[in-house]
């Protein structure tokens, strides 16, 4: 078997990437694809990227974009790899290209600039070709005549399909041109060419304001492309978290055109389920995303363009921690922070499937206001329908709620899958709203903030609290030193939140503190008294329960009866302690963790005491 092709071109290099085309490619056992792996020789492989080339009429396309490979300049290296019609991928050939750095004398400026394109596939065969032919400008902050938008805004949030929105005036030359649903919009970064931002026009909206009469166009990134498809049900076997995942999308891709498919990429998200089935109902794809993924499942959901197509990766964690903090006074211009207690249960009442009509020779009432009664665990709790966690009742008093498992029709099943629910229930949500300036366009020393990653917070009356996650951020186009982020940690334990909560009930008073050293020696005596109390409390391990026996070879029937509910029970015992075990190392990791925060910040006070 062999592959070659005419040529390999690669043309319109420059400091931000260059373009590639195939002519004439050829397999002897057929072709499927042509794989591009690629990367920067500054670092090694550390920015690998396995890209999809396209292919438009005979030509097989592929753009290299620079900021997917760390910005970095110099050589890159871009093999060709073609993928035959059995799926095994033949070695084509190996390119050089030699990446100019950015020009020395072209300074980096704040600012965003916004494109247009007629549709996804204009906006294509600009990529590809690495050209601006049907693009067109909505917003250049730079040019003096240029068009201008009067307000814009990005909103970019985790989990989340990106938003935005921006208004032009009446003279503006894309006035009553752009198509909803057709029209693709691109925001750029001026200042490092990241996009951070490009969707289709969702809708338009004429008005008047204090700019004259404007036009409001809203748009949503690519991810709404799971909008356009609704799934069916589906009853698949369990064959963990990735296999379920790849078929909602592979069911949402069947159903729209090949631009609009997004594709399962990178996935570390492994859902441990004792569930033998899992189902899909006929929900659009993306509420099938979001409610059966994001809210059920777990884990975080990022959407990448290479080569114009559309990848997905479903990761257990995103971002990375940053060195540069968010600080009072120098990057905080304001602050507020809430706790979310939505959800919150002190008291469950698990209920399970439907229970069979006890009059099956009759004809059930189908109308849609009959309640079906349901199984629910008082046949093995002594009685009650209900279990209750006596840590948070003292905590919040009493809050009730069902919680449902269609799928269980065994009452020992439910009850242990209860009070695994109610053991490792999660209580609160904290986060913060902050108003922050962009210090990283002046200040080489600051982080640009970016949804995912952690920073952070040294003042009260934040301080000290924890490292936070942003979770979501908004970009004033006009203003780009300005953003305002919403950052917080994911849901508690209640262990936890009686940490958090300790450490905020003193936030306000170290904001009247001033810097003293007698103001860091009460400071430190706190910190070494929630130390102190944290190394000695104790907690003791649950103990794991026995098995029993096996049977004699002359047991009688009597014994294998014992033997029977023996081992009946103990299973539901180790079920039980599954969870207690589960629970223990899990409070025994964040007691750990907060004493390693309570030990940084004693140092860190002691020095800045001078060792006292």
């Amino acid at each position: 078997m062999t592959v070659s092709c005419d040529s390999i071109e690669i043309f319109n290099v420059s400091s931000t990437g260059y373009a590639i085309r195939v002519k004439g490619l050829k397999s002897s056992n057929g072709i499927s694809g042509l794989q591009v792996p690629t990367w920067s020789e500054e670092s090694g492989q550390d920015d690998l990227v396995w890209y999809d080339a396209l292919k438009w009429g005979d030509d097989w396309y592929c753009t290299i974009n620079t900021v997917d490979h760390n910005s970095d300049s110099g050589i890159y290296q871009s093999h060709f790899y073609v993928v035959t019609s059995n799926g095994s991928k033949e070695y084509l050939e190996g390119k050089e290209i030699p990446v100019p750095e950015r020009p020395s004398g072209l300074a980096k400026k704040a600012g965003y600039a916004i494109y247009w394109w007629p549709s996804f596939l204009d906006r294509r065969w600009d990529k590809l070709n690495r050209t601006t032919a049907t693009r067109k400008v909505i917003h250049d902050p730079y040019s003096p005549l240029g068009n201008k938008i009067v307000s814009g805004e990005i909103k970019q949030a985790v989990n989340s399909i990106h938003e935005l929105e921006f208004a032009i005036p009446l003279n503006h030359t894309m006035y009553q041109k752009m198509v909803q649903f057709k029209s693709i919009i691109e925001v750029v970064n001026l200042r490092d060419n990241e996009v951070e931002f490009v969707g289709r026009v969702l809708t338009m909206t004429n008005e008047m304001s204090t700019n004259g009469f404007v036009q409001k166009v809203v748009c949503e990134d690519f991810l709404s492309y799971l909008h356009d498809s609704a799934q069916w049900f589906q009853k698949l076997p369990n064959k963990g978290s990735e296999d379920y995942f790849k078929i909602i999308f592979d069911s949402a891709n069947v159903q729209i055109e090949e631009f609009k498919r997004i594709t399962p990429r990178n996935i570390t998200v492994q859902s441990k389920s004792d569930r033998p089935f899992r189902y899909i109902g006929y929900d659009s794809s993306w509420e099938t995303v979001r409610e059966r993924i994001i809210n059920n499942i777990g884990g975080y959901l990022t959407l990448r363009e290479f080569n114009t197509r559309l990848y997905v990766d479903w990761t257990k964690d995103i971002g990375i921690t940053k060195e540069s903090p968010i600080k009072l006074g120098q990057n905080i211009k304001s602050a507020s922070r809430e706790v979310d207690f939505d959800g919150l249960a002190t008291i469950i009442v698990p209920i399970g499937a439907d229970l069979q009509s006890q009059n099956q020779g009759q004809e059930e009432d189908q109308s849609p206001d009959v309640t079906r009664a349901q199984l629910d665990i008082r046949s093995v709790n002594d009685g009650k329908m209900y279990l209750a966690d006596e840590e948070l009742i003292k905590e919040f008093g009493f809050i009730r709620k069902s919680v449902i498992w269609t799928e269980i029709d065994n009452p020992s099943i439910l009850l242990a899958r209860g009070k695994q629910y109610l053991r490792n229930q999660k209580i609160a949500l904290a986060k913060w709203t902050i108003s922050a300036v962009e210090r990283y366009l002046i200040d080489s020393r600051y982080s640009k903030f970016k949804i995912g990653n952690k920073h952070k917070i040294i003042n009260a009356p934040l301080s000290g609290i924890e490292t936070l996650q942003i979770l979501e951020k908004k970009i004033d186009i006009l203003n780009p030193q300005s953003v305002d982020l919403t950052i917080g940690s994911q849901s508690q334990s209640l262990s936890a939140y009686q940490l958090q909560t300790q450490e905020a009930d003193s936030s306000i008073e170290k904001l009247k503190l001033d810097q003293s050293v007698a103001a860091k020696q009460k400071k430190l005596e706190q910190l070494s008294a929630q130390l102190s109390a944290l190394r000695s409390a104790s907690q003791s391990k649950p103990v794991e329960p026995r098995a029993p026996k096996p049977l004699a070879t002359n047991a009688t029937e009597s014994d294998k009866e014992a033997y029977n509910r023996a081992l009946e029970d103990y299973k539901l015992a180790k079920s039980d302690y599954d969870a207690k075990l589960s629970a223990f190392n899990t409070s025994q990791r964040e007691r750990a963790q907060r004493i390693s925060e309570l030990e940084s910040e004693i140092a860190r006070l002691r020095n800045e005491s001078g060792g006292n």
